[in-house]
């Protein structure tokens, strides 16, 4: 169990599998956020049962419905945490389904009515500092439109009130299930690194 007296970072996991370059980057970087002071707790949304979004479970209500159970469990973390890493591959110019269904899923709690007479919700994660990892392996021409799928993850948590501090993004890395991090240890370096700094500079 993380220490109650540090800041939380909640770690994300959107890979398939526990061992991708994402996953061991995001892995690093928690290694580096630990030195740095923060206490962290890891989620794999693979592991997770998380519904598709649809009309009828956009509030995720009844809470002790067995469908609405992690749901639950994710808006407890999210808004007990103070910093949030997701780390992610990158498909076809976009984040996986799984990610991009638990950006709709936690909308509910993302922006809330604030006052009893306003029709207009308001961002609710303006606790939250946020960093992100995304690996790729589309050749150099693809490289701009892979960007749609950093800048609408980050523009989502912005929406949701979230503060965006960093972004590391890794290239070169479509060798199918190889991890190819491992091979770059100034890679794992810098996410250690940054790590540290996102630790030390936003959460302690």
């Amino acid at each position: 169990m993380p220490d109650s007296k540090k800041k939380i970072i909640l770690a994300i996991y959107a890979a398939p599998n526990k061992d991708s370059n994402s996953a061991t980057l995001l892995d690093e970087f928690c290694k580096g956020a630990e030195a740095g002071g923060a206490a962290i707790e890891k989620i794999y949304l693979y592991d997770l049962h998380l519904p598709y979004f649809n009309y009828g479970n956009r509030k995720a209500e009844p809470p002790d419905n067995p469908e609405n159970k992690d749901v639950k469990m994710l808006e407890k973390q999210i808004m007990g945490a103070s910093g949030l890493v997701i780390a992610s591959p990158v498909w076809n110019f976009s984040v996986p389904a799984i990610l991009k269904n638990l950006l709709d899923r936690i909308s509910y709690f993302g922006r809330v009515f604030r006052h009893p007479y306003s029709m207009r919700k308001q961002p609710n994660f303006t606790h939250l500092h946020c960093f992100y990892i995304f690996t790729t392996g589309v050749p150099w021409y693809g490289w701009l439109f892979d960007s749609l799928a950093y800048y609408h993850t980050k523009i989502t948590m912005w929406y949701f009130g979230a503060k965006n501090h960093g972004l590391l993004k890794v290239h070169n890395c479509g060798n199918g299930a190889k991890n190819i991090v491992h091979d770059r240890p100034w890679l794992l370096q810098k996410a250690y690194n940054k790590g540290v700094w996102f630790a030390s500079k936003y959460l302690v």
